[in-house]
């Protein structure tokens, strides 16, 4: 039985969770676009995903799907540069990443979205508090837009920002575990 869940994430690791809970159900992941996700009912299997953001372009992009197809993990989606992996738990874990360097690159491009987007906010609400200073004489109505408006974008920029590095500090690996995993 096929069924469509509609769920919006801006953490890629809680859309990860969230669909290895899913798959925990035996709902397979058959396609995904604009956060809609379709499942179809195929329990008792359970199934393990991973979001994957390669680095890779082009024909190597397709070499790397190949390789991924012969392991056994398929692919389910494509979408905005994330890359849907599903792989049936009785084949044995899904592990794409063995090293640490790898591990801590896929964090960070996670994370970056939120840097981007904090710091794209910020110089936004920046612009706008320096054009509310045409209208500091007057004190009318485009003088407090700009600074509500102005003031709400750089507060919402210094949260994403903050957000994205905590999120990247929290998710990469310390060097006391490359210690001791070297």
């Amino acid at each position: 039985m096929k069924s469509t869940v509609k769920k919006v994430f801006l953490d890629i690791t809680e859309e990860e969770n969230w669909l290895n809970e899913q798959g925990e159900q035996g709902k397979m992941l058959i396609g995904y676009s604009n956060g809609i996700y379709e499942f179809e009912d195929v329990s008792p299997a359970k199934f393990q995903y991973k979001i994957d953001i390669p680095k890779y372009v082009g024909t190597s992009k397709k070499e790397y799907f190949k390789f991924l197809e012969q392991t056994g993990i398929s692919v389910v989606k494509e979408y905005a540069g994330r890359v849907y992996l599903r792989k049936n738990k009785a084949d044995g874990e899904l592990e794409l990443y063995t090293e640490t360097k790898e591990v801590n690159n896929q964090m960070k491009k996670r994370y970056s979205f939120f840097i981007s987007v904090g710091v794209s906010q910020f110089v936004f609400g920046v612009f706008l508090f320096v054009q509310m200073f045409n209208y500091i004489d007057e004190k009318n109505a485009p003088f407090w837009i700009l600074l509500v408006f102005g003031l709400g974008f750089m507060i919402s920029g210094i949260i994403f920002f903050i957000t994205g590095i905590c999120k990247q500090r929290k998710n990469l690996n310390s060097d006391v575990d490359r210690d001791i995993w070297e």
